[in-house]
């Protein structure tokens, strides 16, 4: 009976891992259903503990986390995402949540040192990177269209790198204020892009 739950997990997961995915499962509301099943059922917590014992930026853990979920999202929604054998979709999530760790670093920086540019290259061309970084962004501010005045106004001081506390100063409201809009916001933009793959 043991034998059978260990290999139980995993085919669930690649299961729910194939309900996540717009090749194998043509239903956004469901896809949408194994998001939320995912971040629920352990994803939330093995990516926020990855990002707690690495995250040294003054960049709240919970904004990396929203970050790296809504990246991994767009990223599987336009079918860059391939599963891998044994490699679980947690540790997708985690690559990107490093990634927006470095990026938060060299915010906190503004100049990165000539000896760490090496460990921010990745293996694909650079100019086929800053298209896919110009697509996502294209992405996000149609959505952000949609999207109230306030809202909009955060989620764009966050486009430009602005941290939580720059935006709160700027519009002239609090750090909470700010988070509760970029997490309000983020939710809204995760929603339409579902509605939109309905049409």
């Amino acid at each position: 009976m043991n034998a059978r739950n260990v290999n139980a997990r995993p085919e669930s997961n690649k299961v729910l891992v194939e309900r996540l995915l717009p090749s194998t499962n043509d239903d956004p509301t469901d896809r949408a259903t194994a998001w939320s099943e995912w971040y629920g059922n352990g994803g939330r917590s093995s990516v926020m503990a990855f990002i707690r014992a690495q995250n040294n930026t003054p960049e709240l853990d919970a904004d990396i986390l929203q970050e790296a979920v809504i990246t991994a999202y767009a990223e599987v929604e336009r079918g860059r995402y391939e599963p891998r054998d044994g490699i679980p979709f947690a540790a997708y999530v985690k690559g990107i949540a490093r990634i927006k760790i470095r990026e938060a670093r060299r915010r906190a920086r503004r100049l990165v040192p000539l000896n760490d540019a090496a460990e921010f290259e990745d293996d694909r061309p650079q100019l086929e990177t800053v298209v896919e970084r110009h697509e996502q962004r294209d992405s996000l501010r149609t959505g952000l269209s949609e999207l109230p005045p306030d809202r909009r106004q955060v989620l764009e001081g966050y486009l430009k790198g602005h941290t939580t506390a720059e935006i709160a100063q700027v519009l002239g409201m609090s750090e909470e204020s700010v988070r509760q809009h970029k997490s309000r916001g983020l939710r809204s933009l995760r929603r339409m892009e579902i509605l939109a793959a309905h049409l």
